[in-house]
């Protein structure tokens, strides 16, 4: 059973190496009804089994492409453990995920080029996954919190480790410009001097400026667009300076102002608690609002060929759809209009499916949210970003 990372979700989108087996398995609760999970599973490996044969695959080939869940759905030790309300199991060539869900899917199986991940994004911008970063002038630690547990994450070469070894080497002239005595650093990133050592105040500040500067950019480049939430831990100086020049969408606008020098990974996390539970419990409120204020905008649309072809170029911000809900049909043509089905035909694709992978591949956020957690009634709804 593997964890569902933000990292592993955005690789699965871009995933286009089929076939690409998909299957979506609801877990009964009840210990009289666990039984019927492997038979469940069992007949839908049928399906998809039947499937790959008619898409070319001899029966031996197919049989064999199924193995790792044919050993699962045989396995009475799994169908025994856990509290898990849903299973998800991806199957491609050399590939076999297997996920846990902690809530009831729906059950659906998918047999195309590209995995069905529709399921997979419901509230998984509302969990508890955050990135910490912590700096002064001695350390940067950054700590990645993820289903309650943490770890701290070794930064890139091109991140100085602290303010002495950005400092190194690096000599003022009598005005307030430097230059570098020293090779340059890694990405051509000068490496430093000795801050404080017979400097003026305005050289003191000019140096902080440019640290600060150089964590900010090269941090924004080491963090994806879809990278978590980011809480920033130093003191309030330090805070100005480092929001001044990162313009990452990941940096929350709460930050814990103290020194984190003497703090242990423990400690800072519980410090960023609140702030991230507070963070959370809001942000699809924010999105259903923003959503709201453009109605009758350009920037706003619930038609699904104009959501397709704005997703595939990149322009979908927000993207919303129930979990559970999909249409299915022929991908559209330049300017064609889209016959859709409650169930899918030989050659159809899931385009909400569609619509949330191309989203999610160039940085938007789609939300899988209940029914009733929809800003309008319509199956899908996105906001442009242009």
């Amino acid at each position: 059973m593997q964890t569902l990372t933000l990292d592993e979700l955005k690789s699965l989108t871009e995933w286009e190496q089929g076939p690409c087996v998909s299957l979506y398995l609801p877990r009964h609760q009840a210990v009289s009804e666990l039984g019927q999970d492997s038979i469940e599973l069992r007949n839908m490996l049928d399906d998809a089994e039947t499937t790959l044969q008619q898409m070319g695959l001899g029966t031996a080939e197919a049989h064999q492409f199924l193995k790792p869940a044919r050993m699962l759905q045989n396995d009475p030790v799994f169908w025994k453990q856990g509290s898990a309300r849903g299973l998800c199991l991806l199957i491609a060539p050399g590939v076999f995920h297997q996920y846990d869900l902690p809530f009831q899917c729906p059950e659906m199986m998918s047999v195309d080029n590209t995995f069905y991940l529709s399921p997979l994004f419901y509230k998984v911008f509302e969990d508890d996954r955050f990135n910490l970063l912590a700096i002064c002038p001695k350390s940067i630690r950054m700590i990645r919190h993820q289903n309650g547990e943490f770890k701290e994450v070794e930064l890139p070469e091109n991140i100085p480790a602290n303010l002495e070894e950005f400092t190194q080497g690096i000599e003022f002239e009598e005005s307030l410009q430097y230059h570098s005595t020293a090779s340059a650093g890694p990405g051509g990133d000068f490496a430093g001097m000795q801050h404080g050592h017979g400097l003026t105040k305005e050289q003191n500040e000019k140096v902080l400026t440019d640290y600060y500067q150089l964590l900010a950019r090269q941090l924004e480049n080491y963090l994806e667009n879809n990278a978590p939430p980011l809480v920033l831990v130093c003191a309030e100086k330090q805070q100005n300076l480092f929001r001044k020049h990162f313009h990452g969408n990941q940096l929350l606008t709460e930050g814990i102002t103290t020194s984190p020098d003497q703090l242990s990974a423990r400690e800072l996390v519980e410090l960023a608690l609140p702030v991230v539970e507070s963070h959370f419990k809001t942000s699809l409120h924010k999105a259903r609002e923003r959503f709201q204020k453009q109605l009758g905008t350009s920037r706003i649309s619930h038609q699904l060929e104009e959501i397709l072809q704005a997703a595939e170029q990149g322009r979908v911000e927000t993207l919303f759809t129930p979990l559970g809900s999909e249409l299915w049909g022929q991908p559209p043509g330049d300017g064609e209009l889209i016959k859709t089905r409650a169930q899918p035909e030989s050659g159809d694709i899931g385009l909400l499916n569609r619509a949330i992978r191309d989203t999610y591949r160039h940085g938007g956020t789609p939300y899988v949210v209940q029914q009733d957690e929809m800003p309008d009634q319509h199956p899908l709804l996105a906001s442009f970003r242009w």
